[in-house]
Order: C-alpha cells, then structure tokens, then sequence
C-alpha cells in the first residue's frame, strides 16, 4: 500500500511540475516582435474591410486584389464591403467607429485626409486613426475622351478653359477627394476656372465622362488603363514631376508651365486605439502579401502602382499630407 501511495504521489508530483514549466515558458506581456503576440489571439474570425467609395474603382480594384493573397497569410477571410459618399468620410467614418479590434479596418487615402482641411469632417486624419499600411500610391492625370475635338492636347485643354470660364467639366470620385483638389489647384495655378463634377466614385465618374456628360476626369493611371487600351480616352497632362514611363508622350503639367504634382496615396487604417500588436499582426500580411510575385503582377496588369509602407512610415506620410493640403484646403474652400 506504501508503494502504490508513494508511485501515486510521484506521479501528481510531476504533473504539477510540468504544468508549471509549461506556465513559465507563457510570457505574461505581449512579445514587441511585428505580427507577433503571445496574448492577443488574432484574427479568429474573418476581418470586414471597408472600402470608401463605390465599386469599380482604383481603390475599389485594388483592394479586392490585396485582400485575395492577404488573407492567405491573416489566416482569416478577408471581406471587403463598399460604403461609399462623401468623399470617402461616410466609409471612414463608419470604420472609426467600429470596435478597435481589428475585425473592422478600412481603406484611407489622400482623400480621406485632404477632405479634411477643406471643411468640417467627422474624423481627424491623424488624431482618430490608426494606420496599418500604404498599399498604392498613384499619380494624378487629367483625361479627355478620343474623340474629343474642342480640345486634343495640354496646351488646348488649358485655352479652352481660359477662354470658356466654367464651362470645361471635369468629373472626380467626390468632393475632397486629391482629383477634387488637383482641379482647384490647377484653376488657381492656370488661372482658370474648370467646373468640378463630383460622382460616389471613380466608376461612376467613368461612366457619365464616357457619356458625354462631362468633358473630362481627374483620375489615376490605374482607374483610366481600361479606357486607354481600348481607345476611348487619352491622358492630356499629368501631374508629376517627371513623365510617367508608362505613358512617355504625356507631357506633366509642370511641362505647360503649371506647378501641379499631385499623387493619390492609398492605404490602410484601423479605429484609434486598436492594440498595436493587433496593427501589427495585419500590417505584417499585408507586407507579405504586397511581396507576393502573383500579385505584384497582377497589380502591374491593372495599372496599379503598388508601394508598401508599414504603420510608422505610413503615419508619416498620413501628417505630411495633411500639413500640406491643410494651408491650400483653408484658402480654396474659402473661394
């Protein structure tokens, strides 16, 4: 009996001994290694990630591309929801104030930000966000359709809307959007006075320009590939400092003599206050993801020059924008 108490009792002994090593190997903090965290058991359920304009879209493309090779290093689906207007305020907005953990990120671009140096808005682009990762950045240009005989090039482009105050339409993807504000900074540049059209998104933009209804759009390479490979429109100007290898007989607006360099930066953000080893966790698959061969080249397909930037790097550029736009937004929206 002796014998059988005492094996019985070295047995719990080394129970309760392994149970404890085990324990003691659990950190009792969050590991500070990127995407890694001993505490924090994410994601373990799909992640909704909001859009802010309407599908068919540069931003809209892009991200539906991203989310496929994505998830597969999340370890979760990736479901992206279109919740468009206003510019992209009435998506981000509804992000922000989602729960911050994690399972409710969103798209925040240019727009996102210059909307609010331009009037009242329900965020403040760096204050009530959570950066994640810049995913596209995209130069912005000015097309007309093939077609088009009142004008055919820069040069004429400009005439046309010197001699004809108001009368030169020019459609964006919503009010506060970089296309919105590279018209009035090219009207202020130019000294002329081209009439902003705002649409929910760069599709619906597309369309009514393809219509007829308007003269013109302020998009991206990426959001006007389609048009120009089939023949419907051609890029008149774009707005950076050097040409674009991608379209070598387009002059930069700084080529007619005005000072208009305007790209639209693309990423992603999280409601203020998600834990930073949750930011971490997604920035990290979205990282491996933006270095997947298959989809850098299925970016490149779709016109959509993709660039990564981790939470840090893209808070920086997130305030850098805004200290920018914020004098130019103030002086235009008071015209």
């Amino acid at each position: 009996m002796k014998i059988r108490v005492s094996i019985y009792f070295l047995i719990v002994m080394m129970v309760l001994v392994s149970v404890a090593a085990g324990c003691a190997k659990q950190p009792t903090v969050p590991s500070e290694s990127p995407g890694e965290s001993q505490d924090i058991k994410f994601p373990e359920k799909p992640v909704t990630l909001i859009v802010p304009f309407a599908a068919g879209g540069g931003t809209d493309i892009g991200t539906r591309i991203l989310t496929k090779y994505a998830e597969k290093y999340l370890g979760q689906p990736i479901v992206v929801k279109n919740v468009s207007g206003g510019g992209s305020e009435v998506g981000v907005t509804q992000m922000l104030n989602s729960p911050p953990d994690g399972y409710t990120i969103g798209g925040f671009n240019s727009a996102s930000v210059t909307l609010t140096t331009m009037r009242k808005a329900n965020y403040h682009p760096i204050d009530d966000v959570a950066p994640i990762c810049l995913v596209v950045s995209d130069p912005r240009l000015f097309a007309i359709r093939a077609n088009e005989t009142k004008f055919t090039d820069a040069e004429s482009f400009i005439q046309y809307a010197r001699e004809n105050p108001n009368k030169l339409t020019i459609g964006t993807s919503g009010a506060g959007t970089s296309g919105h504000l590279s018209i009035l900074v090219m009207n202020k540049a130019a000294g002329i006075e081209a009439q902003p059209v705002h649409f929910g998104g760069a599709g619906e933009s597309k369309a009514a320009f393809l219509g007829g209804h308007i003269d013109a759009i302020a998009q991206t390479y990426g959001e006007v590939l389609g048009m120009i490979k089939d023949g419907s429109a051609k890029v008149v100007a774009v707005a950076t400092e050097e040409r674009m290898p991608e379209l070598p007989d387009v002059p930069t607006f700084k080529e007619v003599g005005i000072d208009l360099v305007i790209a639209s930066n693309r990423g992603i953000a999280a409601p203020k206050d998600t834990p930073k080893e949750i930011i971490d966790i997604l920035a990290e698959a979205f990282r491996k993801a933006s270095e997947d061969p298959e989809y850098v080249a299925e970016m490149q397909k779709m016109g959509l020059p993709a660039k990564y930037l981790g939470p840090e790097e893209f808070g920086k550029l997130i305030r850098a924008e805004y200290e920018i736009y914020t004098p130019i937004g103030k002086e235009l929206s008071q015209q």
